[in-house]
C-alpha cells in the first residue's frame, strides 16, 4: 500500500510531461517570424526552424517525400558570402526557370527558380539573393516535384518575406 500513493504520483508525473513534451514539439512547427539583426523571414506553419546548424538560418518540412523518403519534402538555407551577386548567379549551375529581380525598401534582389536531378528525384530550386554590406546571402529552398501546391504556395510566401536589414 505505501508504493501504491508513490506509484500513481510518478504516473501522473509522467503523463502530464509526456503531454507538455508533445505541446512544445508541436508548436515548433506553427509560423513564426525569424528576426536577426542581419535578416527577417516568415517561417510558415509545418516547416521547423533549426537553432545552431550549419547555417544563418536553416528549416526544412515535416513532410517526407513518398519516394525518397530520406528526404525532407521542402528545405530552406541562408547563407552569406564575400562573392557579388553576378558571380554567385554564374554559379548556379541548374538550368534556370526564371529569374526576375526585385525591390524591398532600399535593397535589391534577385529571385531565381531553378531544377536539377538528385538520386532519380527532380527538385525545384528557388533562390533569393541579396547584397549587405560587402556580402551576399542566399536564400536557397529546395522542392520536391511531388510537393502539393499548398506547400508550394508556403515556400513562395516564405522565398517572399525573407528581407535582408
Amino acid at each position: 500500500m505505501e508504493l501504491l500513493i508513490p506509484g500513481l504520483a510518478l504516473v501522473a508525473l509522467m503523463a502530464y510531461l509526456s503531454t507538455r513534451i508533445k505541446r512544445t514539439a508541436a508548436a515548433a512547427f506553427d509560423a513564426e517570424a525569424v528576426e536577426t539583426d542581419e535578416y527577417s523571414i516568415q517561417k510558415p506553419e509545418g516547416f521547423l526552424n533549426v537553432i545552431g546548424g550549419h547555417y544563418i538560418f536553416e528549416a526544412y518540412s515535416k513532410e517526407f517525400g513518398s519516394v525518397a523518403d530520406k528526404f525532407r519534402m521542402a528545405t530552406a538555407t541562408l547563407t552569406a558570402s564575400d562573392v557579388q551577386i553576378r558571380d554567385a548567379i554564374a554559379d548556379i549551375t541548374d538550368e534556370i526557370l526564371s529569374d526576375t529581380g526585385e525591390v524591398i525598401g532600399e535593397r535589391h534582389y534577385r529571385v531565381i527558380e531553378a531544377w536539377r536531378t538528385v538520386n532519380g528525384d527532380e527538385q525545384r530550386i528557388y533562390y533569393k539573393l541579396g547584397e549587405n554590406g560587402g556580402k551576399t546571402y542566399t536564400l536557397e529552398i529546395d522542392v520536391l516535384n511531388e510537393a502539393s501546391d499548398e506547400l508550394v504556395q508556403k515556400v513562395e510566401a516564405m522565398l517572399a518575406s525573407f528581407e535582408l536589414k
